[in-house]
């Protein structure tokens, strides 16, 4: 089954090769206490603890409530992530809409780790969150950028711009044996500002 997690994110890896793997602006960062509405989507591929799947996702932001649909490796058909500073939601592919504490288990259950939900939101645009201590390398290969946080490390390979700065383009978080390879498509951006597609295929 480790075989078969491997291929996963090779096959997405595979996926995102044609696009040069682009560095973000120098000094151009967004700041996520003004960059608070936006979709990102794009696809994504899992591997835990020797297995692994993938699927797409639409991400949708409104100042601090992340709304995540998810279709692929964390389940059978759709799945629904709302999450904020003070709760966590789940609407699985049932149709079941589980509680705080049973949404956290059972996305624990599937990724194999407890992921700080809250925090998402401000490594999708690159940044380490506010409310708890980080490390941020740069390098003048990719990853161009790592986070190292609450335990995960993040590795940007590829950045988009925008009018709001340099967007992640594609990126992997891992923690143990748990990995996520992320590639967004297009970032819609607050109004004024053209959606940024990614240009990764």
């Amino acid at each position: 089954m480790k075989r078969a997690a491997a291929a996963v994110l090779g096959m997405l890896l595979l996926g995102g090769c044609a696009a040069t793997l682009r560095a973000p602006e120098p000094g151009v960062r967004p700041d996520a206490a003004i960059l608070q509405h936006w979709t990102a989507s794009g696809r994504l591929a899992l591997a835990a603890d020797g297995e692994g799947g993938s699927g797409s996702f639409v991400w949708s932001q409104r100042e601090g409530v992340t709304e995540l649909d998810i279709r692929g490796p964390l389940g059978a058909g759709a799945l629904q992530i709302v999450a904020s500073d003070q709760t966590l939601s789940v609407v699985d592919g049932a149709g079941r809409t589980l509680d705080p504490d049973a949404a956290r288990a059972y996305l624990q259950s599937r990724l194999g780790a407890d992921v700080p939900w809250d925090r998402l939101r401000y490594w999708m645009l690159g940044v380490p969150a506010p409310d708890a201590p980080a490390q941020v390398s740069v390098a003048d290969a990719p990853p161009w950028r790592v986070i190292a946080q609450s335990g995960w490390r993040i590795g940007y390979d590829a950045f988009v711009t925008t009018a709001n700065g340099s967007l992640p383009q594609r990126f992997t978080a891992s923690r143990d044996s748990v990995r996520v390879k992320v590639i967004v498509d297009t970032w819609a951006v607050p109004s004024g500002t053209p959606p940024a597609d990614g240009g990764v295929r």
